[in-house]
């Protein structure tokens, strides 16, 4: 039903300071910057009754997919998953679906509520956005949404950086979606009773030479994998599990040089977690670019991904 990602929420209180720290150091930038409230947004709900609400919205495209940082105003979905969570967790994935009123009904009828939706008026048209409740099921809020054909994007309050004035960003393509489960078995019957699949499981067990033990599931998206891991044993992983329960856990990104970019990114802070290797040729670290980013970042090099498509490190 999810065909393609096309961005990743995340919800901040220091707004200004994540995105200066987004074109400082990674080179991500502008950022298109608009105050959703009820001037510009009709038919607002918030857990499923009529509330308005107001929110502080940065959206910028990095490679494949856009990022987006959201700064409550008032009360909402928004503020209570900072309340609960801090900064330091995605909050939503918005999905790019075939048919809006269809997957909406399906939806419905597994008893995915919405828990916050508004029209969001245009220039001409609207944007109908959607969050759902699928944080039980997936692991994560879903977004989706119905743009009418008319609708022209409106001018924001401000652009951080000049809207003609892109930068050449460090990182690359997103191309996994890590999320951290307790059973992998478990939570593919809920995955695929949303009609998100198929799925190809491999263990990294005792015969891997992998220094963390895990057991992990893939699905090909159109532009994203998204990878279900169990831990086994004690590791960043099984960590995050006692800490936050089952979410996402990180975005893995492409680079052009990933042993230049590793550097760079340890000389500008961001702290090396876990470094390892698949079969002695490929190479990944773990970065701890929570306080600069609000996620965990994996580094890796392009061919890594090459090889994901092609299933070098799937295995059924």
């Amino acid at each position: 039903m999810f065909k393609k990602l096309t961005q990743v929420g995340f919800v901040s209180r220091e707004l200004y300071r994540i995105l200066n720290n987004f074109i400082n150091i990674y080179n991500v930038g502008p950022w298109y910057i608009l105050k959703f409230c009820s001037k510009n947004v009709k038919s607002m709900t918030v857990y499923g009754k009529k509330q308005e609400h107001a929110m502080n919205v940065a959206v910028c495209p990095v490679g494949n997919i856009r990022l987006e940082y959201i700064e409550p105003i008032t009360s909402s979905i928004f503020a209570d998953f900072y309340d609960s969570f801090g900064e330091n967790a995605v909050h939503h994935l918005k999905f790019e679906v075939n048919d809006y009123k269809e997957a909406l009904n399906f939806l419905n009828s597994k008893n995915i509520n919405i828990i916050q939706s508004g029209h969001q008026q245009g220039d001409a048209g609207k944007n109908i956005y959607n969050f759902l409740d699928t944080q039980k099921e997936l692991g994560f809020i879903t977004e989706i949404v119905h743009v009418t054909k008319n609708f022209i994007k409106p001018q924001p309050e401000k652009w951080l950086l000049g809207e003609s004035e892109h930068l050449k960003p460090v990182l690359g393509n997103t191309s996994v979606v890590g999320i951290v489960v307790k059973n992998i078995n478990d939570k593919i019957r809920k995955y695929e009773e949303l009609k998100i699949g198929p799925w190809q499981i491999c263990d990294f067990g005792k015969k891997s030479n992998l220094k963390v033990k895990t057991k992990m599931a893939f699905c090909k998206l159109d532009n994203v994998i998204l990878k279900l891991i169990e831990p086994h044993s004690d590791s960043i992983f099984s960590d995050f599990l006692s800490k936050n329960g089952e979410g996402i856990h990180h975005l893995k990104m492409e680079v052009d040089d990933y042993e230049k970019t590793l550097k760079y990114l340890q000389a500008k802070g961001a702290g090396l977690i876990y470094t390892d290797n698949y079969v002695d040729e490929i190479n990944f670290s773990f970065l701890d670019t929570s306080s600069q980013l609000n996620f965990i970042l994996e580094l890796s090099d392009k061919k890594i991904e090459s090889g994901l498509k092609t299933d070098i490190l799937i295995h059924p």
